[in-house]
């Protein structure tokens, strides 16, 4: 009678996940918040100005209000955005992988003031970075994001990347949360969702360019060098 003779094996192995953009998730000061609503506040209570800061001829959303935000107004504001983004770089890529020499940061900062049926459509933006950070949500929003009975979206943010699949997600939902911020590769593609409540979705949303410092007798490097990032 031939006996089979069972063998057991200790493998090693490692999962890899090479592949997807990674994303950024903090939460800001609330003084940090109302900072900055006061400033949007002041901008869009005022006609002209709202008319002379309009910034949606350069943006997809299908929204009441898409206004250029100075953020030479708020200092530390700005500090904070170039604390969050040295962190996405140190935390994303390696040191072979990060821009060689000295680098410089520019923003383009705009706020976008959403009512209900508003949103925004599938789409990326032309930079290195961006990011979203939200500001204000109506009062009954709770109340209607409760009543969703399955995959509540009302006035969510969705990245949406690589493939679906048993074993890939290629959805990432967000539930807005005031003073929650979102740092994320400008080529990624992401939407956000209409709601019905009566009240303003507000949100603050930028655009991170890289620039190179021009070393003697090197040629000029613009953002699109930094590939990497």
């Amino acid at each position: 009678m031939n006996q089979k003779n069972e063998q057991h094996y200790n493998i090693d192995f490692n999962i890899y996940r090479p592949f997807g953009p990674s994303v950024l998730h903090a939460n800001l000061p609330r003084i940090l918040v109302d900072n900055i609503n006061r400033v949007s506040d002041d901008i869009l209570a005022d006609e002209k100005l709202r008319q002379e800061k309009d910034y949606s001829k350069n943006l997809a959303g299908n929204v009441k209000y898409e206004i250029q935000f100075p953020l030479d107004k708020l200092p530390p504001f700005g500090d904070t955005l170039t604390k969050l983004v040295s962190g996405y770089v140190d935390g994303v890529l390696t040191e072979k992988e990060k821009p060689e020499g000295e680098y410089t940061l520019g923003y383009k900062v705009w706020v976008v003031s959403q009512y209900a049926g508003d949103f925004n459509p599938v789409h990326i933006h032309d930079a290195n970075l961006s990011g979203v950070m939200f500001l204000k949500l109506p009062e009954k929003y709770e109340d209607e994001y409760k009543k969703e009975d399955h995959h509540a979206t009302v006035g969510c943010l969705e990245f949406l990347g690589s493939m679906p699949g048993h074993f890939s997600k290629h959805s990432y939902l967000v539930k807005p949360e005031i003073g929650d911020v979102y740092l994320f590769p400008s080529q990624l593609a992401h939407q956000v969702y209409p709601f019905r409540s009566e009240g303003e979705r507000r949100s603050l949303a930028f655009n991170v360019h890289f620039s190179l410092k021009q070393q003697p007798d090197q040629p000029v490097k613009d953002s699109r060098s930094i590939g990497a990032v």
